[in-house]
């Protein structure tokens, strides 16, 4: 049995050790990955730190390109489905999706693609403001960031400086820091011109969700053209947060909340997040008021909330109420605002409280709109949203039941 194969068929529990916290390997080891030396530009040095940011994760044979630069899963490599055999449990990277989730992470733009190692090689050398190394130069001319190719434009790898790159090299192998290697080593090129500021980050905050389909990653949730559209492949995205936005309809779901994705500053509708139409433990982007406000839909009036904002109970009113197994639900209103809001009162930990919205005076309507629960005390409220020129109602459902209620519409 190979070494390949030896890491392949323990792939599965090293991920569950490393997750954990034990030791990497040493030639895994993240805190052995960083740019060395003061060269490289700005960009360049990002796209190191990005990609020592993943070191630890297995290799994932056609991992990275989907529409969207990122992790995704593996696929099985025909022409070497033994060693690749467990590359579909793993949402990482390959090679060249590897080198091009480095470079996009530090600018913000898809430089690299979603091609072959070749592909990008061709595109990249055919740059007037790139640079193009060969291989008779060895490592003298590198600097961090620069991207190697090896074994006949099959393989590439980032250069970190002082002779080690990092690379995602093979099936049954982790992202990896290695000894630069002469054997087959093809030469390098240095990504030049003026690179952009990459997007927002917010390290450490949201939440991983897998999505499926084909997604239309956007910049706003209110329609317009797609910034990536998904090739079918589920990526691993982080959401930050959600907010209301235009309805999406497909495969047979339909969905008016919308995910902000921190690590492309786009917006993708939760119809193509594998799970709950409100995804779970991923707050409101009304606490992050860089990100955007809230959307009217047609036929709303101006009003003077943001949706999705926190209601300002003063002078409010409670036009409509229903009660529900000893709970009572009100639609709550500001006629200051023009902006209502549900509450529900005398509930117990589990209950949940959400909104509609109709343009249409209640034919058909947008559902679960600060949708929330009560998680401590009695009581709990949503967030608000404009009821200018369309009605809203207030509904509830007691914790353990199937059998929610909504008041009138107002």
């Amino acid at each position: 049995m190979t070494l390949r194969r030896l890491w392949s068929v323990a792939g599965a529990a090293l991920l569950g050790l490393l997750l954990g916290g034990a030791a990497l390997p040493p030639a895994a080891r993240a805190d052995a990955c960083a740019p060395i030396g003061s060269g490289g530009s700005a960009a360049a040095r990002r796209a190191v730190e990005a990609a020592c940011g993943v070191v630890g994760r297995p290799y994932a044979w056609a991992g990275g390109h989907d529409g969207l630069p990122g992790p995704s899963q593996g696929e099985v490599d025909e022409s070497d489905p033994e060693d690749s055999a467990h590359d579909p449990e793993y949402w990482s990277f390959d090679c060249s999706g590897f080198v091009r989730w480095a470079w996009y992470a530090a600018t913000g733009v898809d430089l690299l693609g979603p091609g072959t190692v070749a592909t990008q090689h061709s595109v990249q050398s055919a740059k007037a403001s790139n640079q193009v190394f060969s291989a008779a130069q060895g490592t003298a001319p590198l600097l961090p960031g620069d991207l190697l190719y090896y074994s006949d434009l099959g393989h590439t790898t980032l250069y970190l400086g002082g002779g080690l790159m990092v690379e995602a090299r093979e099936s049954g192998d982790l992202v990896k820091v290695s000894q630069w290697r002469a054997d087959r080593y093809q030469g390098a090129i240095r990504i030049g011109g003026t690179q952009p500021e990459p997007p927002y980050r917010y390290p450490g905050l949201g939440a991983s969700f897998k999505t499926w389909g084909s997604p239309s990653y956007r910049t706003t949730r209110t329609g317009g053209a797609a910034a990536f559209t998904g090739s079918g492949h589920s990526v691993l995205v982080r959401a930050l947060c959600q907010a209301d936005g235009q309805s999406v309809t497909a495969g047979g779901y339909t969905n008016h909340i919308w995910s902000y994705l921190a690590d492309y500053k786009l917006w993708v509708n939760n119809v193509y997040i594998q799970g709950a139409e409100v995804l779970p433990g991923v707050p409101a982007c009304t606490q992050y008021p860089e990100i955007g406000g809230g959307y009217t839909p047609p036929g709303g009036g101006g009003g003077g909330c943001v949706d999705g904002s926190v209601p300002d109970g003063a002078g409010a009113r409670s036009p409509r109420t229903i009660t529900l197994l000893g709970r009572t639900i009100e639609l709550r209103y500001s006629d200051a605002t023009e902006c209502a809001w549900g509450r529900l009162t005398n509930g117990t930990a589990g209950d949940q409280v959400w909104t509609d919205r109709s343009s249409d005076n209640g034919v058909t309507w947008t559902s679960k709109l600060g949708l929330t629960g009560v998680t401590s005390g009695t009581d709990a409220v949503t967030t608000q949203w404009n009821d200018s020129g369309v009605v809203m109602r207030a509904c509830g459902l007691p914790a353990g039941r199937t059998d929610s209620a909504c008041t009138g519409w107002f």
